[in-house]
């Protein structure tokens, strides 16, 4: 199954698909442009999310409350892939994501027209 893009031309005038995915509410999320660690960062929230995933249930029959910083860490290993596996990220950030990271993202954020269609419908759209 081919990755779609986030703002291919034949999802221009609408908000979302079928399928339940938005692409076009450029008030809530951005696009990011690669950097030059980018894949040695994807490969590390992979691979951590993996070990996590593998030594949490030991943790957890150990004991609850110290596996909670682990179930965290496995979130944002998650998280963090999923952001750079599809370079779009959201304004506001995640639950309890932290800032510092998607101000990261934001530093890298690929410039886009406000004054096309779509994004004065959003405009218009989120005024109510």
């Amino acid at each position: 199954m081919a990755h779609k893009k986030y703002r291919e031309s034949k999802f221009m005038n609408e908000t979302g698909t079928q399928k339940g995915r938005w692409y076009m509410n450029r008030l809530d999320y951005f696009q990011f442009h690669r950097y030059p660690s980018y894949a040695k960062h994807k490969v590390i929230a992979l691979l951590t999310f993996i070990l996590l995933v593998l030594v949490l249930p030991q943790i957890i029959q150990f004991n609850f409350f110290i596996a909670l910083p682990f179930i965290y860490f496995t979130y944002l290993a998650i998280r963090t892939f999923d952001v750079l596996r599809t370079r779009v990220c959201c304004h506001k950030g995640y639950f309890l994501y932290p800032k510092s990271w998607v101000t990261f993202f934001k530093q890298r954020e690929v410039d886009t027209s406000v004054n096309d269609f779509d994004s004065i419908a959003t405009m218009t759209n989120h005024k109510s």
